[in-house]
């Protein structure tokens, strides 16, 4: 029976030297970042989207088109800026998937909206800025998770 020594370990390169929960935090700090960076963007051209159209489709038509146009591009900023992902293979499902967690902001904010025209049906437009942008704080908590852990796990699991 022969015994091998183990070799010097090789000199230690920096990325070697990190932890990987350390890793980890640093990856998920720079997705929270980006995500709070995308959000805000997307929010404020939101509000403007809903601002504007509102006088004219009615509150529940401009929270759907609003919500609409800015899931596509909160989808698409959030695949570069928060998680890094640069090539143009599985846009389309990731835009498709990004559709679907728009789907449950809509009903978070459509239902906040119906619920604060029936509890106060004079609620002026202050109040359904206020109402539709605490559903839409709610709704930004769960897209992040389903990005992370749904649409990008991919970038994780690599």
């Amino acid at each position: 029976m022969s015994m091998r020594i183990p070799a010097e370990p090789a000199a230690a390169r920096p990325e070697d030297t990190v932890q990987p929960s350390a890793k980890g935090r640093d990856a998920i700090r720079q997705q929270v970042r980006g995500f709070l960076i995308v959000g805000a963007v997307c929010t404020i051209a939101s509000v403007a989207i809903f601002a504007l159209i509102r006088p004219i489709l009615g509150v529940q038509w401009a929270n759907l088109i609003s919500l609409v146009l800015t899931s596509i591009l909160n989808t698409d900023l959030n695949r570069r800026h928060s998680f890094g992902i640069h090539e143009r293979a599985r846009w389309i499902g990731d835009q498709r998937r990004g559709l679907w967690v728009m789907l449950l902001a809509l009903g978070l904010t459509s239902g906040s909206l119906w619920l604060l025209h029936t509890v106060a049906p004079g609620a002026s437009f202050l109040d359904e800025l206020l109402v539709i942008t605490a559903a839409n704080v709610l709704a930004a908590v769960t897209r992040f998770l389903l990005l992370r852990y749904w649409i990008f796990r991919r970038i994780r699991n690599s």
